[in-house]
């Protein structure tokens, strides 16, 4: 286990892509009082239901039975192909990533991000969201050589940035 450096190689393949946009918005909405909208809106259209079968209001009924259709089964997937529409567009597309995080930060190809610039990290099963001052980033388990290298990580980035979480 080298403390001192980790390396990291992926490549930010769409499933990587979606993969992290989901981790994100999952981790966003459960500490945000947005997703009360989401329940609002749950609950507005089930009593949109309810009501509009004791009323007999057809029009009524289909359009919230379609809500309720959508925000269960295919919220997601509409979301999916947004997200893919902006992934085919984006210059990271398939780019390979090589990063080395060491002492004093972490170093892409590119640029380099220090320690002082990451606000906030979140660990979860399947990799890091990393969130810079103006950058997101997500360092996917399977970007590390081996499970010692991940531990290494995250013994350096408990110690390097003050807001760690793990979810």
């Amino acid at each position: 286990m080298n403390m001192s450096k980790v390396l990291l190689s992926y490549t930010w393949n769409r499933e990587t892509f979606l993969e992290a946009s989901q981790i994100a918005y999952n981790y966003e909405m459960k500490h945000s009082p947005k997703r009360f909208l989401g329940w609002v809106f749950i609950a507005m259209t089930q009593f949109g239901v309810v009501a509009a079968m004791k009323k007999g209001a057809v029009g009524l009924l289909v359009i919230s039975t379609f809500l309720v259709i959508y925000w269960y089964a295919f919220r997601w997937k509409v979301r999916q192909l947004l997200l893919l529409r902006q992934f085919e567009k984006s210059p990271m597309k398939d780019q390979p990533f090589h990063i080395a995080a060491d002492e004093s930060g972490l170093h892409l190809e590119a640029m380099t991000i220090s320690w002082d610039q990451v606000k906030h990290i979140v660990s979860v099963e399947k990799g890091f969201l990393i969130y810079a001052d103006e950058t997101f980033l997500f360092f996917p388990t399977h970007a590390f050589a081996n499970e010692d290298d991940k531990n290494s990580f995250a013994v350096m980035a408990k110690k390097q940035v003050a807001s760690y979480t793990k979810a």
